[in-house]
């Protein structure tokens, strides 16, 4: 019985999380390895690296628990050096429980060089996200209290901004991914969702230990009206630019890991794991993310940007 009731009081998390009534419910996700995930956050990261690159992320989160969040990530960038401009896109596909989220979005940057060592860039995103609800997929006892007919499915535009510093070993930068406010609206003029506006700052430093082998702290903050602001702290390994790690770790939400693996010079896979830190961990089985980037060989320059990372 107790378990029956632990899992209808997650079935309602759930709801709340994905579409709650008259919340400010959407938010762009965040990932625990955030760091190979750049452009995600900030399209002024586009072009940093000196070279064309591409990384798919698959996440599974909450494991064993119905209707548990799944999300697929696909991004890709390069610089065109004759305008010192960099171009990207980031590909989103999110399903949490009866609710799915698509965006397809393209960045833009614009990078200048302070001095020998410092450069600047600022960019914007800009795409299309759907957003949709199956009410077939809900235990509903009375359809017309709800008010619950068929499925609700709504475009929105998606406008963002960022700025990002950086020199060889460090980096800092600034972003909102979607500074737009849109309100999803079912038949019945109520308002199931809207979103709200994220602000991220990151922050990183590398430190070379010895030849070819590299520490990396980084923080990443999110800060969203109406909820409390969070950061999520990592510490990255990479080893002579053939083996990654790293651990990670946000208060009173998860702790985690990540390792890599160069397969090639152009192809790096990883493994990451979170936990739950919380009261919900014994009622979960934590969060597994698969990733898969490739590089190209012969104009990526390492030594470009403190931001390296794949």
């Amino acid at each position: 019985m107790k378990m029956k009731f632990l899992k209808n009081i997650g079935y309602i998390l759930l709801i709340f999380t994905g579409i709650g009534v008259q919340l400010q419910a959407q938010t762009d996700v965040k990932l625990s390895n955030f760091i190979y995930a750049p452009l995600v956050y900030n399209p002024a990261y586009a072009g940093s690296s000196n070279g064309y690159s591409a990384n798919a992320f698959y996440t599974s989160q909450w494991v064993g628990f119905d209707g548990a969040p799944e999300t697929l990530i696909i991004t890709g960038h390069d610089k065109i050096e004759f305008f010192n401009l960099g171009v990207g896109f980031d590909i989103m596909s999110d399903n949490i429980g009866a609710t799915k989220e698509n965006r397809v979005v393209g960045n833009v940057a614009y990078h200048i060089r302070l001095d020998k060592n410092w450069s600047l860039s600022t960019g914007i995103k800009f795409g299309v996200n759907n957003y949709a609800i199956d009410y077939s997929l809900f235990s509903i006892e009375d359809q017309v209290e709800f008010n619950a007919n068929g499925n609700l499915s709504k475009l929105s535009p998606i406008f963002g901004t960022g700025f990002f510093l950086h020199t060889e070993n460090f980096f800092a930068g600034v972003s909102v991914p979607n500074f737009l406010i849109t309100n999803f609206i079912e038949d019945f003029s109520q308002t199931i969702s809207s979103t709200t506006p994220n602000y991220f700052i990151t922050t990183g430093y590398k430190i070379e230990l010895k030849s070819e082998v590299y520490i990396q702290p980084t923080v990443m903050v999110r800060i969203t009206k109406g909820a409390p602001y969070s950061a999520l702290v990592s510490f990255n390994l990479n080893w002579k630019d053939k083996f990654y790690a790293s651990a990670n770790y946000e208060h009173n939400v998860t702790a985690g890991a990540f390792v890599g693996l160069r397969i090639t010079d152009q192809i790096m896979a990883g493994y990451a794991y979170d936990t739950s830190i919380n009261s919900f961990a014994q009622y979960n089985g934590g969060i597994h993310s698969f990733m898969i980037s490739y590089r190209a060989k012969e104009r990526f320059r390492r030594d470009s940007c403190g931001c390296f990372t794949y």
